[in-house]
């Protein structure tokens, strides 16, 4: 097994010489950090509506914060949404489903973010939510016992449950769809990704993920046919793996505390969000089974979630400033305790896609 991986080593470092002979990309900087008032608790997912330039942000104690990238300002902080914890949108219905750290769902009119219901959805948890196109549903993920996981599905008009399947796994995170009938679902404490069939949510397969240790961020590419996941675990990967053979097909190295990937169609770029390393790492993708580590942007500590603005490829991704107490012998590490009103929105561009005050900017704060 090791050798096998020495191997898909090997052939990344070849990949990495191809890249180099590629047409070279500006590098990611920093364009904009904007603070917003809040509690000093946490935060979940990111999305971004493409259509409306508004990044959405699943914020523990705050609930929805809608923020509009160009003019880096509060569009709304969505009433009835406390606990957020992820988000799907889902235009053609002009609906945003929010799923809250307390078992609820709150559906919302997408274009005017004004509330359309509150609902329990689940006693435990719902960590992550999803529309999924074959079947025109909305997914969200509940961890309903210690040793388990459950999905339900949801009428993405009503937000109307209409059906629950259960899974041994006790940690299951977003999972992702090929828009063809699959669903690609990582479990973090069995260090495995399931393919389901989306029309019944029944497995199909489980793969294991060779060196990859709780996959946590998982994103399907349909040009490649390559699922490419995130993981933590003592030696944090990204691998790419292939689903007609459920074989990993490559994997490199990112940093410490993955929690989001987003990948470029484009220009064939993956990008992690590390928080525990306070960085981003950007991989391109040569051909389906080769890929090369193009740079590494610094962030900031625990930003480690990320969204990508497909029009102006422009990163997002969010922190807080925070301190963790020290630990205590016997007892499990402390989780930081956030401070208010720190909360941070952190913009990433190439340097040809800012603006030409933007640049001033930024050049003349580097030579200050």
């Amino acid at each position: 097994m090791l050798r096998s991986y020495l191997k898909i080593a090997l052939a990344a470092g070849l990949a990495c010489s191809i890249a180099h002979a590629a047409a070279p990309l500006d590098p990611y900087r920093q364009e904009a950090a904007t603070v917003l008032p809040g509690t000093d608790t946490g935060w979940g997912a990111l999305a971004f509506d493409a259509a409306r330039s508004w990044l959405f942000m699943a914020r523990h104690g705050d609930g929805m914060t809608v923020f509009d990238v160009r003019t880096r300002k509060v569009v709304a902080d969505v009433a009835g949404t406390a606990g957020a914890d992820s988000v799907a949108l889902v235009p053609r219905y002009d609906r945003a489903y929010v799923a809250g750290t307390d078992g609820t769902l709150t559906t919302v009119a997408l274009s005017t973010l004004t509330l359309v219901k509150w609902e329990q959805i689940a006693s435990a948890r719902v960590n992550a939510i999803f529309h999924e196109p074959s079947t025109d549903r909305v997914i969200a993920v509940a961890g309903s016992a210690r040793q388990s996981s459950t999905l339900i599905a949801l009428d993405p008009r009503t937000g109307k449950v209409i059906g629950r399947t259960v899974f041994d796994g006790s940690r299951m995170d977003r999972p992702a769809a090929d828009g063809a009938g699959a669903v690609f679902a990582p479990l973090r404490d069995r260090n495995v990704l399931m393919k389901l069939a989306a029309a019944d949510l029944r497995v199909e397969q489980t793969w294991p993920l060779g060196p990859c240790e709780q996959p946590v961020a998982v994103h399907y590419d349909e040009a490649s046919r390559r699922v490419f996941v995130g993981c933590r675990g003592a030696h944090p990967v990204f691998v790419a793996l292939d689903p007609a053979t459920g074989k990993v097909v490559a994997a490199l190295p990112i940093g410490q505390g993955v929690g989001g990937l987003v990948f470029d169609r484009d220009d064939r770029l993956v990008v992690t969000a590390n928080g525990a390393d306070a960085g981003m790492t950007v991989i391109r993708q040569v051909d389906p089974d080769r890929y090369a580590l193009v740079e590494t942007i610094a962030t900031r500590p625990q930003a480690r979630v990320l969204a990508l603005d497909p029009a102006t490829k422009a990163l997002y991704t969010v922190a807080a400033g925070f301190t963790i107490a020290a630990p205590q012998p016997g007892q499990p590490a402390p989780a930081p305790t956030f401070h208010a009103d720190s909360f941070t929105v952190l913009g990433y561009a190439r340097m040809h896609q800012m603006t030409a005050r933007e640049r001033h900017d930024l050049e003349d704060e580097h030579e200050h």
